[in-house]
């Protein structure tokens, strides 16, 4: 509900409000103030000196501010009118509703209820009413219930609920209708509180609308039909003598001021609101006590309580205090005169009071507000939030200082400025220009946006470039929020910078073909290229050239240095260097030097020969020339004619030591060698040198071998001579390599270290093995190199051997380190066990039976120096003595196929002396007489070939040549004979 301020008629008459004219401004902004304020149920509303409207707190279902979901609006919030209309004076009511009146003259509503539209009957924006006469209009108010405005005819127009538009109407009507105020008086002063009531320029007041259940209507009696509305104005009974100038409407109380300032109150005197020193209700006007009785100046009054200010400029403020209405930091209230407490040195004026809540403007025109509208705009809430009058936010357009700018260079400068938002989001840019007006300014990008609901200033700074140097610049700073745009004021800075500067142009490290040049640059703050031009003409007429030095910028001297080659020997040249910047170019005085140069030596220090080719080491003196050498090898030396050549380049100072290499010779045959130096000024030859390529038969160290108990490595060091050589190694039981076995080992054209790993040999036989390497040139051979396997830790019986038919048997031991003693017994248990100190090979007696094979194993236990024991084993057939007619049979127990590549070692199949490839290995055994014969078959024909005779043993049978497939078997003393056995070569 709005409850709006009275001031003196004085105040109000003269030039209509909406003639007064409004400029926008793009200085640099102060925050608002204010040249109204108005009041309603939990909002508020105030105009700024430029005729902006700003509004906050309650914003339920977005009446009050139609673009924010926030239900508290904290910081006053622009309220705008369509086309950039602005606002003069504002009024809030009741149901959420404001009205107001334009600088345009039009009035403009917004809210839940009577908007004055005849299709729109709520919204969230600003709508102008449509009223059906036209007219000048210099007040606007907005009731419970309804809307009002006042033309300057004095007639007063209301809409929204019939019945209380005071027209008489009672049938249904969304646009303005007049009201009827008896005898045609004009209009004014009105207000629309809990009763609208309008005060006539004879000094009559009209009050309607109401049930006047309170006597709120004055007309001396309260109504007798509760609730009862009065459809047309009736007037208040007036004190004789009394004139009133202005009033303000309360929840079911009226108040007025009079001519001479008196305050008359009537209606509900709900808490002493009436300032009579009483709490008594009044069905007509009644004086108020004012204290000195001062005369009145301004009057406003709320739901529950109501506050004056006097022509002293004193404010005091009476009825219920417990919602912190009366801004005296205390719950306290009552009939008593209380003064809000505010600082001394501010006065208080233009005051409007609502429900719960007051506000006013002090002699700054800011906004102070105390209760529950001041509660809304505490950013930072406290306990006594409310209590006391305080000042609304600082809102408005940004405030904004252009400051000096920093860091001036040559295309560079710091724009700085302090921007305060004044509550709102705020972007911030600078913009700089050459021309004062800024006509054709260079606006930067969004430098930042300050956040909202900040009230405090911030330096901000922006970095420009690409500027224009020595010239003056025009800048300052552009802050735009909701309100406008702001410009600080003008800055002015020049940029530095001149023409670059070129100095101490010198020559240095000067040789026949190069020379070294260097030059200082100060680019005077400014990118500065240089080009270095060089020529033998003094003039830089003709054979220039341009040489592009590095760019550079700054404030400070830099050196180049340029190395300039291809230069002619024993030459005056002359140089300069031009440097340009955005100012200009600067050209440096004329440097002159002269080359140098004389015959180049060379000499070969080594020289060598490979298969097809020959290399040499060359020394070479350049004589400070760049040139070439060459390394010519010819078969005449003479040199009559040149079989191959090899060529590099020198520089002078640079690498003196070449090696060149001459490819594609022939090999074994004799060249002669000599090396070639050219400079610009003539040549330079070495002396000969005579070489032989390589190739020949190839050279081999002798052999060592390398030898574990499971296999041996010979290897040797080779030299090819540069040819493809095949590399070959016979291996034999036999110290004259008797039947040996060739192996292939590699094939290689240059020199390395060969390895070989023996394969098919076995423990505790000694071998011996000879290399052979064959190439285009010859074959050569190794020594003979003789090796044995070494023997496996522990121990073996009788070397080794499988059976035997002798129960005395001899133990061959190979003990690990540090071995004592050794302890032997015939069963794991080591019952009966001896223990020997000697490590030498030991007789030893095995245990017999009466079975005619026995296996027979032998246990050994090696002690060493501290107690450790490792335990071996080793066992052989025990064949018994012959006592009775051997009729069983012998049996082949294994059979394996070996390679070999030259004779075999043992039966031949065939008696041949031919070379054969691949061999079998037969194991077989007999139980008495002993094997005495291996036979085999090749289709019809069988061979047969004697042996020792043996119980057991192992037989090597060679493959005939082109044979691939045969048949084996042995025979014993006593002519029996095992089975045939198929054997495949593949």
């Amino acid at each position: 509900m709005r409850i709006p301020r009275i001031v003196l008629a004085v105040l109000l008459l003269g030039t209509p409000i909406a003639a007064v004219a409004f400029t926008a401004t793009t200085a640099a902004a102060e925050p608002f103030t204010y040249s109204s304020v108005d009041v309603t149920q939990g909002t508020a509303c105030a105009i700024t000196n430029d005729g902006t409207a700003v509004c906050w707190g309650e914003n339920r279902y977005q009446w009050l501010i139609g673009n924010s979901y926030e239900e508290i609006i904290r910081v006053p919030t622009k309220v705008a009118l369509p086309n950039n209309d602005r606002f003069v004076q504002l009024s809030g009511g009741g149901n959420h509703t404001w009205c107001g009146l334009a600088v345009s003259g039009k009035v403009y509503c917004w809210g839940e209820h009577h908007i004055g539209s005849y299709f729109t009957t709520s919204t969230r924006t600003p709508v102008a009413v449509e009223f059906t006469s036209p007219g000048t209009y210099t007040k606007v108010g907005s009731g419970n219930e309804i809307g009002c405005a006042l033309n300057t005819s004095g007639e007063l127009w209301c809409w929204g609920d019939i019945l209380a538009t005071g027209s008489g109407e009672t049938e249904g009507n969304r646009l303005p209708v007049k009201v009827a105020i008896p005898n045609n008086e004009t209009v004014v002063d009105f207000d629309l509180g809990g009763t609208p009531c309008a005060v006539t320029s004879i000094g009559n007041i009209y009050c309607w609308g109401h049930s006047n259940g309170a006597g709120q209507l004055g007309i001396g009696y309260p109504s007798n039909i509760p609730y009862a509305v009065s459809v047309l104005p009736t007037k208040v009974v007036t004190p004789s003598g009394v004139q009133f100038t202005s009033v303000t409407s309360g929840l079911e109380h009226v108040c007025a001021v009079s001519t001479t300032g008196v305050g008359y109150c009537w209606g509900d005197n709900y808490m002493g609101l009436f300032g009579n020193n009483t709490y008594d209700d009044s069905y007509v006007p009644t004086p108020m006590t004012v204290p000195n009785n001062e005369a009145i100046a301004e009057i406003s009054t709320g739901w529950y309580h109501t506050c004056i200010v006097t022509v002293s400029h004193k404010m005091w403020c009476f009825g219920r205090g417990d919602e912190k209405e009366l801004g005296t930091g205390t719950s306290l209230g009552g009939k008593t005169y209380r003064a809000p407490y505010i600082p001394n040195d501010i006065v208080l004026s233009r005051i409007a009071v609502s429900i719960s809540g007051s506000c006013a403007l002090d002699q700054f025109d800011r906004v102070w507000c105390w209760g529950g509208l001041s509660a809304f705009t505490a950013l930072n809430k406290t306990a006594t939030s409310g209590w006391f009058p305080e000042v609304i936010p600082a809102v408005g357009p940004p405030t904004s200082v252009t400051n000096a700018s920093t860091s001036v260079d040559a295309e560079t400068a710091t724009l700085n400025a302090e921007v305060n938002p004044n509550g709102y989001a705020t972007t911030v840019a600078f913009e700089y220009d050459t021309r004062a007006d800024f006509s054709t300014a260079i606006r930067t990008s969004t430098i930042t946006t300050l956040r909202a609901l900040t009230f405090t200033s911030t330096t901000l700074s922006r970095t420009v470039d690409s500027l224009a140097p020595r010239t003056q610049y025009f800048a300052r700073v552009i802050a735009t929020n909701t309100f406008g745009t702001a410009l600080g004021s003008t800055q002015t800075f020049t940029t530095l910078g001149s023409e670059p500067v070129v100095s101490n142009l010198t020559s240095e490290r000067i040789a026949g073909n190069s020379a070294s040049i260097s030059v200082d640059v100060h680019p005077s703050r400014l990118s500065t290229s240089s080009i270095l031009e060089y020529s033998s003409d003094p003039l830089f007429s003709s054979g220039v050239v341009q040489i592009s030095l590095p760019n550079c910028t700054g404030n400070q001297v830099q050196s180049f240095g340029s190395q300039l080659s291809s230069l002619r020997a024993r030459t005056e040249y002359f140089v300069r260097v031009t440097s340009t910047n955005r100012l200009g170019s600067t050209t440096s005085s004329t440097h002159s030097f002269s080359t140098i140069g004389q015959l180049p030596t060379v000499g070969i220090t080594n020289a060598s020969s490979g298969l097809t080719f020959i290399s040499a080491n060359i020394s070479i003196a350049a004589g400070d020339l760049d040139g070439t050498v060459a390394l010519q090898v010819s078969t005449s030396r003479s040199f009559a004619s040149i079989s191959q050549q090899a060529n590099d380049s020198f520089v002078n100072g640079g690498n003196t030591q070449f090696t060149l290499a001459v490819q594609g010779l022939t090999n074994r045959t004799n060249y002669f060698v000599r090396a070639i130096a050219t400079n610009e000024l003539g040549s330079a030859t070495s002396e000969i040198v005579e070489l032989r390529t390589k190739g020949g038969v190839p050279v081999m160290s002798t052999p060592t071998v390398y030898t574990t108990d499971t296999f041996a490595t010979a290897s040797f060091q080779l030299d090819t001579t540069g040819l493809n050589t095949v590399v070959t190694a016979l291996v034999s039981d036999s110290p004259i390599l008797k039947n040996g076995t060739e192996h292939y080992v590699s094939t290689t054209s240059g020199s390395s270290f060969v390895s070989f790993q023996v394969p098919q040999i076995d423990a505790r036989t000694t071998y011996y093995i000879r290399f052979s390497a064959k190439n285009e040139a010859g074959t050569t051979m190794t020594d003979i190199v003789e090796f044995t396997l070494d023997a496996p830790i522990g121990f073996v019986i009788n070397n080794d051997e499988d059976t035997t038919d002798n129960p005395r048997v001899t133990l061959n031991f190979n003990p690990p380190a540090d071995i004592q003693l050794v302890r032997v017994a015939n069963n794991a248990q080591f019952k009966q066990a001896r223990i020997f100190y000697s490590l030498e090979d030991l007789a030893w007696d095995l245990p017999t039976g009466t079975s005619e094979s026995q296996d027979r194993t032998v246990w050994v236990q090696f002690i060493d120096s501290v107690g450790r024991v490792t335990t071996y084993t080793d066992s052989i057939v025990l064949f018994a003595d012959i006592t009775q007619d051997d009729t069983a049979a012998p049996v082949v127990i294994a059979m394996r196929v070996v390679s070999a590549k030259t004779a075999s070692v043992g039966v031949s199949a065939r008696r041949s002396t031919t070379a054969i490839k691949r061999s079998v290995v037969i194991s077989a055994r007999d139980a008495l007489s002993g094997i005495a014969k291996v036979q085999t078959r090749i289709g019809a024909s069988t061979y047969t070939v004697k042996v020792d005779a043996a119980r057991s043993g192992k037989y090597l049978v060679a493959f005939p040549a082109r044979v691939t497939t045969m048949q084996i078997r042995v025979v014993d003393r006593a002519g029996n004979v095992s089975r045939w056995l198929n054997v495949k070569s593949r």
